[in-house]
């Protein structure tokens, strides 16, 4: 009898188009390719407003096979290997159903980011001090660069840590202010205290830019403090 009940069953699901197996997937929802792209899609499209500069392009991409995940309110999230997404060969895609965790998948992508950045016009020797003639702008892609220099004038007046080859991006790594006091050379002194200012002579004992703190000796009494730079051959002892 209990069989008997089961073919009728059975025979009555197929009558309306239903399957014992469509029966069960009714309680899970497929996330197939079609939707990881869109989510890829509006993911990078939001990059894209924060890297208003750059033009992210995607060469290619490889998404995992489709998954379920339980009926109920479905969020997903996308987590760049690399912040800022620049960089980055692959993307989580994690899925949250009534903000639990359900799934963590992994999508493989190849990923150009076009921007205009600065380069060396001509080969540049550690040391040199950059001026607007010695870099140019030059669109190119820029994903495999950790901190490249979108403007002129964030890199004029800074001095190069290293020899830069002509076209080679710079790069905030790559460059600094130079310094406003040099080693041996002479310096006020100035110790301010209870409302007064008192100065001396000093010989820097290092190199030094503007907030830095350096080694200075005081001529009159040989004796070394540790002053800020304030300005160019003026220093001060904080109390």
């Amino acid at each position: 009898m209990r069989y008997l009940k089961l073919v009728l069953l059975t025979g009555f699901l197929v009558l309306f188009g239903i399957s014992m197996a469509g029966a069960e997937k009714s309680s899970h929802v497929v996330i197939d390719h079609q939707e990881m792209e869109q989510i890829l899609n509006n993911f990078l499209a939001e990059q894209s407003e924060l890297l208003p500069q750059v033009e992210l392009r995607l060469t290619s991409v490889q998404f995992p096979p489709p998954y379920k995940v339980p009926v109920g309110r479905i969020e997903h999230q996308l987590i760049s290997a690399r912040p800022g997404v620049i960089g980055s060969r692959r993307i989580a895609l994690m899925t949250r159903v009534n903000d639990q965790i359900v799934s963590n998948q992994s999508i493989r992508i190849e990923l150009e980011a076009m921007a205009e950045i600065a380069v060396a016009r001509e080969s540049l020797r550690r040391g040199t001090v950059l001026t607007e003639n010695l870099i140019e702008m030059r669109y190119q892609d820029i994903s495999r660069l950790s901190e490249p220099i979108f403007d002129v004038a964030d890199a004029v007046g800074k001095m190069v840590k290293r020899t830069l080859r002509l076209g080679e991006p710079l790069q905030a790594q790559q460059v600094e202010f130079p310094p406003v006091i040099k080693r041996g050379e002479r310096v006020v002194i100035e110790v301010q205290s209870a409302g007064m200012t008192l100065s001396a002579i000093g010989e820097a004992r290092q190199d030094g830019r503007t907030g830095e703190s350096i080694r200075v000796v005081n001529i009159g009494s040989s004796r070394e403090v540790v002053s800020r730079v304030v300005a160019p051959g003026l220093v001060r002892v904080e109390l």
